[in-house]
This record gives structure tokens, sequence and C-alpha cells, in this order.
């Protein structure tokens, strides 16, 4: 398998398209926008915008958290940015950092993030997800006929 090699930069409102497209031209093999609401746009808005902007490289967040999206919120706006791109977004997840920072908390513990992770993986594959008893799938996702997004985990310490 060749490197891939990908940059990163903040959601800035008004230039994640015309961000997207330079990063493709300037030939990137993929592009992650970093999700931190107390210092830039939203990550999936910006996403869905470079999905359209661009036609080659691969989008995702880079990274998001368990702690500010809800695992369901999360594979949702991911799997629309799948669609979106035609199969190239990537859902990086870590526990949090400048995200949480900003919040006045600490990153997510190990096994919170270890639940959130298949919880996100199990809304991805179109199943049923177990919230404390409550049965709880994503509908829409077992009708869009699209690949699995895949998934990369920063577990750090």
């Amino acid at each position: 398998m060749a490197p891939s090699f990908w940059t990163t930069t903040n959601p800035a409102p008004r230039r994640a398209e015309s961000t997207a497209a330079a990063v493709e031209a300037a030939g990137w093999d993929g592009l992650t926008f970093t999700d931190s609401q107390n210092l830039s746009g939203d990550v999936y808005v910006a996403l869905g915008l470079a999905a359209r902007a661009t036609t080659r490289i691969g989008l995702g967040p880079g990274v998001t958290n368990p702690v500010t999206r809800h695992p369901a919120a999360t594979a949702s706006a991911i799997a629309t940015v799948q669609i979106l791109s035609e199969g190239r977004a990537v859902l990086g997840i870590g526990r949090g950092d400048s995200a949480l920072f900003h919040l006045g908390l600490e990153p997510a513990p190990v096994a919170d993030f270890e639940r959130y992770l298949a919880q996100v993986q199990g809304y991805l594959r179109g199943e049923a997800v177990d919230l404390d008893g409550f049965a709880s799938r994503i509908r829409w996702l077992g009708e869009s006929r699209r690949p699995k997004v895949p998934v990369d985990a920063a577990r750090g310490l």
C-alpha cells in the first residue's frame, strides 16, 4: 500500500471550498479539518462544502471527540460527507484536546473513548447500538447504499 499524504487546517467559514480545492490542486491525498468549536467553524459543514469542491482527495475531521459529539450525530454527519464525497470520507476520532480544553474539560477516559468508538462503528455499519438499554439505529444509513466510512482512532496516552 502506497503512503498517502494529508494536510490539516481549521474549517474557516467561507473558505472551506477554496481551501479544499487548493489542497487537491497541490497534489495532497487528503484534507482534515480540525473539530474545535471554540476556535473555528463547524467541521462537518466544512467537510460537506469541501466534498462538493473536490473530486479526488480524502476528507475527514482531524479529529472529533466523544465528549462534544454524540456517537449518533458523529456517524450521521460523517456518513453524509461519505455520500457527498462519493466515498472519500475518513472519520478521525481522538479522546479530545483543544475542543475540550476550551470547555474546561479533560480528554475522555480511555474506557469512554473505546465505548464511543464501538458505538460509532456500530452506527456506521447500520446496526442498532445499545444506549443504556435503548436500541438506537440511524435508519437512513441502511438505505444509503454507501461504503462504510473508515475510522482512524488516535488513542493517546
